[in-house]
């Protein structure tokens, strides 16, 4: 499962990496192309911030957080798809005995989670580590104003999907009675 997952990672990651880097390439500041109708808009947007370009003005917090985020979020990782786990023996006496290596079973949509999540992460925070900005580039008109101006990509989109995976996950663990592993 974890080479799945690895090949997943990497092909979520070089897909917005290369799109963004399409649109760097070949769209200007202002320039909009319509697709679908017109309902789905591709442009080029910088977000110097974290969401709706909050605290853009303070570009070394947000450097700061998104590399913070970045190792919480790689630890999370390596808890989620390490294959093996450590436990502690009981003995027959109920004593405490010596620790030993078991496999580890896994929820398939933690992981597919997790990926997602990681594969979006990982984008925003190459963007945001190489370029010093975000690229962003889908815009959805939706017949709102304030709507019409907000514009994402798809690690944005890889995030969204990933947290709505975790919570599904959680919620399904609840309905069944049982409480999700961390």
């Amino acid at each position: 499962m974890l080479s799945w997952m690895s090949i997943l990672f990497a092909s979520l990651l070089g897909i917005d990496v290369m799109i963004k880097q399409q649109v760097e390439e070949n769209i200007r500041r202002g320039e909009e192309k319509e697709l679908a109708g017109g309902k789905i808009v591709i442009r080029k947007v910088y977000n110097r911030g974290f969401l709706l370009n909050f605290l853009e003005g303070n570009p070394k917090l947000v450097k700061g957080a998104a590399v913070a985020s970045g190792i919480v979020l790689l630890i999370w990782d390596v808890l989620t798809f390490i294959p093996v786990r450590i436990t502690r023996v009981t003995l027959a006496d109920g004593k405490k005995g010596f620790f030993r290596p078991c496999i580890k079973k896994g929820s398939y949509l933690k992981k597919l989670g997790m990926t997602l999540l990681s594969a979006g992460a990982a984008s925003n925070i190459f963007d945001r580590l190489v370029r010093g900005r975000v690229i962003d580039y889908i815009g959805i008109r939706t017949g709102k104003r304030y709507l019409d101006k907000i514009t994402a990509n798809l690690g944005d989109c890889y995030i969204a999907g990933g947290g709505i995976l975790l919570m599904l996950r959680d919620l399904l663990a609840v309905f069944r009675g049982s409480i999700p592993h961390a």
